[in-house]
């Protein structure tokens, strides 16, 4: 072996050496669901607050509005189930949340469903099957379809990564508000006289310790918890880390291409595809000095995966090189062989 080809070979290993610890250093974010959702929502993440006072008259100009149509099955189900109560948004939202929960899961556990949206509404209303996120997509596809707008809050228990929980709330036109339904625990919030709260209203009332009142979206239905008490305590573990999904494009999000083509690649690859296109909406925390540490953390961690991704295909690079370069050498020194 040549001179050169020695120190090629030695650039190869290096980088490889230097590549296997990189991907070392990202291991506790692939070992599970959960960390993978930290990954994605570090990438995100944006340091403004949550706003949540405006209106969709006036959205933000980058919260993410669906624009595309709704498909046509989903106008079919609208139309067949009579979603739509004339000049009352908030009966027509617990008909969809009614729909959506009557045959849910009665242990709530049986997981994502990680497909397209009418393949994920047949599961819900056909086997029960689906999580929290699964539920909101759905809910938010049909309230579209029936021209409500709706938006989706999140929280997290473990510094805004897969362990938490995530709802929906609509816009009242009638009432001009803003009103929380939570699909797929079953529940939405009314104060003394009866009136639904917006997400913020509740959680205002956790974090002040007052009392909770809880209704059914279906009272057939089985509730998110059996006993009050633990929903107490569920929801306010989770009031110091709320989030807003800063978009409601879940058909954009459904129809893209570029989506649609790395969906074979699994689910993580395909939000990876659109964040990349675009599409996939950001989030915006409430900013508490509770949380504080836990946001710095997600900013250092997309640091950590942003430097760790572009030094991955830096070293690939040098590592493909570095075999054209010990190819090219190797065949020199066979010819000078041929030439003596």
């Amino acid at each position: 072996m040549s001179r050169e080809q020695k120190a090629w070979k030695r650039t190869f290993w290096l980088s490889a050496l230097l590549s296997v610890l990189l991907v070392a250093s990202l291991a506790p974010y692939l070992t599970s669901s959960t960390e993978l959702v930290r990954l994605r929502n570090s990438l995100l993440y944006q340091p403004i607050t949550a706003d949540a006072q405006w209106t969709p008259a006036q959205p933000p100009d980058d919260y993410l509005v669906e624009r595309s149509a709704p498909t046509s099955m989903f106008e079919r189900i609208a139309t067949r189930e009579k979603f739509l109560v004339p000049e009352n948004d908030w009966e027509t939202a617990l008909r969809i949340g009614r729909h959506l929960v009557h045959k849910a899961d009665a242990t709530g556990r049986s997981g994502p469903i990680q497909q397209d949206l009418e393949q994920t509404y047949r599961r819900i209303t056909e086997a029960g099957d689906g999580y929290c996120g699964d539920y909101v997509d759905v809910f938010t596809g049909l309230a579209t379809t029936v021209g409500i707008f709706t938006r989706s809050w999140a929280f997290s228990f473990d510094g805004f990564g897969g362990h938490g929980h995530i709802f929906n709330e609509i816009w009242d036109r009638q009432a001009g508000a803003w009103r929380m339904i939570d699909v797929f625990n079953n529940y939405y919030v009314v104060d003394a006289e009866e009136r639904p709260l917006s997400a913020l209203e509740f959680r205002e009332q956790l974090l002040r310790g007052e009392e909770i009142r809880w209704r059914a979206v279906d009272g057939s239905a089985r509730p998110g918890f059996v006993f009050p008490e633990k929903a107490l305590d569920y929801y306010s573990r989770g009031a110091p880390e709320w989030y807003l999904w800063w978009g409601n494009n879940v058909f954009d999000y459904d129809g893209n291409e570029i989506v649609g083509l790395a969906s074979g690649a699994g689910r993580s690859v395909a939000q990876l595809a659109a964040i990349a296109a675009g599409v996939h909406p950001t989030i915006r925390v409430i900013h508490m000095q509770e949380n504080e540490a836990r946001r710095v953390e997600l900013v250092r961690l997309r640091y950590h995966l942003i430097a760790a991704s572009a030094l991955l295909a830096l070293l690939f690079a040098v590592m493909l090189f570095s075999l054209l370069r010990m190819r090219s050498a190797r065949r020199a020194g066979r010819a000078v062989e041929y030439a003596r």
